[in-house]
């Protein structure tokens, strides 16, 4: 198999776990970016808005879109984060917790299932290798939209 039929297959993977997410958090009743921030959050350590841009490739729009939205609910507050004149760190609130986990219990045991029974047959470090090879993959493309074209 040459490079270019294994950068399509992980390419086609990428696209259905992402449509897979997608698919689950319509039948919870909330948007795919809404599941991913309440995911987010749900480690229970605090995030600003910056870092989950940075970490996760969220437009800066669609978070604040969602924090907003998610504050009006009552499910985050924002704290103040020292040193920080423009930054916020979000967290979860009680009911937020409580909102996250009533919608995503069902969908913390489907990916525990499935990461168990691929563990099955992977190696655990298959995790690590998918990490490199996102980070390589966001580098080399960060690369090719710098490059200066001839003209």
């Amino acid at each position: 198999m040459d490079g270019n039929e294994s950068a399509r297959r992980l390419a086609k993977a990428a696209c259905a776990l992402d449509g897979a997410y997608d698919r689950l958090a319509k039948r919870l009743g909330i948007t795919g970016n809404l599941l991913w921030l309440l995911y987010i959050l749900d480690d229970g350590a605090p995030h600003s808005q910056k870092q989950i841009c940075e970490e996760w490739l969220f437009p800066k729009t669609t978070v604040n879109t969602l924090t907003k939205e998610c504050q009006g609910a009552g499910y985050i507050t924002l704290h103040t984060i020292p040193g920080k004149k423009r930054e916020l760190h979000i967290q979860l609130t009680d009911a937020g917790r409580d909102y996250v986990h009533q919608k995503l219990r069902a969908f913390y045991q489907a990916e525990e299932a499935a990461l168990q029974v691929t563990l099955e047959t992977c190696p655990p470090e298959f995790v690590s290798y998918l990490e490199t090879y996102t980070q390589n993959l966001i580098a080399a493309f960060g690369a090719y939209e710098n490059r200066k074209e001839p003209k």
